[in-house]
């Protein structure tokens, strides 16, 4: 599994690469723009499964968040 970290809301969070390559990162920062519901009530995420799909971010509360990926 391949890693990489972006920065979030000016933190960097580790990226993991599941079935997918880095290729998809444009894609995951557009979608974290766009879907301000679920990111509102993140504070501070501790990483993000990036699927071809779908992400799923870790929050440091313990919850697990599901972006859509297009």
């Amino acid at each position: 599994m391949n890693q990489i970290n972006i920065s979030y809301n000016e933190v960097p969070v580790p990226v993991n690469f599941i079935g997918t390559t880095h290729k998809l990162i444009p894609s995951l920062l557009s979608a974290l723009k766009l879907n301000k519901i679920t990111l509102a009530s993140i504070q501070k995420p501790l990483c993000i499964d990036l699927y071809n799909s779908e992400a799923i971010l870790h929050a440091s509360e313990g919850n697990k968040y599901r972006i859509p990926i297009f």
